[in-house]
């Protein structure tokens, strides 16, 4: 199995339990990973909304950064594994991202903290 398989599979089991939004991950190598999946959900007319935040799971001390979707297709594991190609171009093997799949109160959640890098009108 290659090390995307691998990342794919981890990406694909869903986590449970409260999801803390803790404000918008940017950078410079953070802005071209949003062009990449920009370029990449303007091809899915599925993909209504992206946000690029830090999320806490567990605890606040651990944080992670989540590629959170609103989408009219969620848990699309053909795009989860495309995000996954897009994050290893972009980042080494051992960084930690999520893909979250927003629910209309966890969109809420984040828009608090965050505003979208992708949108469309549809």
């Amino acid at each position: 199995m290659g090390l995307l398989d691998a990342w794919s599979q981890r990406a694909m089991a869903r986590r449970e339990g409260k999801v803390e939004f803790l404000g918008e991950q940017s950078g410079s190598v953070e802005e071209t990973f949003k062009r990449d999946l920009f370029l990449e959900f303007a091809t899915r007319p599925n993909v209504r909304r992206a946000y690029l935040a830090k999320v806490s799971f567990d605890s606040p001390n651990a944080t992670v950064t989540a590629v959170c979707i609103v989408s009219t297709r969620p848990n699309d594991g053909a795009l989860v594994v495309r995000v996954g190609e897009i994050v290893r171009r972009r980042f080494d093997k051992d960084s930690a991202f999520e893909v979250l799949f927003l629910t209309a109160e966890q969109e809420a959640d984040v828009a608090r903290v965050c505003r979208p890098f992708y949108s469309t009108s549809s």
